[in-house]
């Protein structure tokens, strides 16, 4: 695992300006009340109080679908790390996204055109 967040960590700071000096983030599995009850519809999700990425049981990190919630999350990680401000929380979407899909294209040759209505709608501070 280890191995794995170093790489994508470097691969947020080659297509970022971002620095990635820091320690790496604890990952854990959700329990059952988050996957279930509080975050049923997410796969992952960074906890900017604790600096705790947290990943859906079932997600296998050899899968590049997977690999990419992992990097999405830790674009929030990073983002936190470096102070950046925002609005809103939705707003760090705006180079979470991007970056997944990046990543999807460049290393697994995996087209994954998401909705870019939805995605401006959820990157948003509620102001289109």
């Amino acid at each position: 695992m280890k191995e794995l967040i170093t790489v994508l960590l470097l691969y947020i700071a080659s297509n970022t300006s971002y620095s990635i000096d820091y320690p790496l983030p604890q990952v854990k599995e959700m329990d059952i009340i988050m996957s279930e009850i509080i975050f049923p519809d997410y796969e992952g999700f960074y906890d900017y109080n604790k600096n705790i990425i947290y990943l859906r049981k079932e997600l296998d990190l050899k899968d590049p679908w997977a690999q990419a919630i992992l990097l999405h999350e830790l674009v929030h990680y990073i983002q936190d790390m470096n102070n950046i401000y925002f609005e809103c929380t939705a707003e760090m979407e705006k180079e979470a996204w991007p970056l997944q899909q990046k990543y999807l294209k460049e290393q697994y040759g995996i087209i994954w055109n998401y909705d870019k209505l939805w995605y401006i709608v959820i990157s948003n501070c509620g102001q289109y």
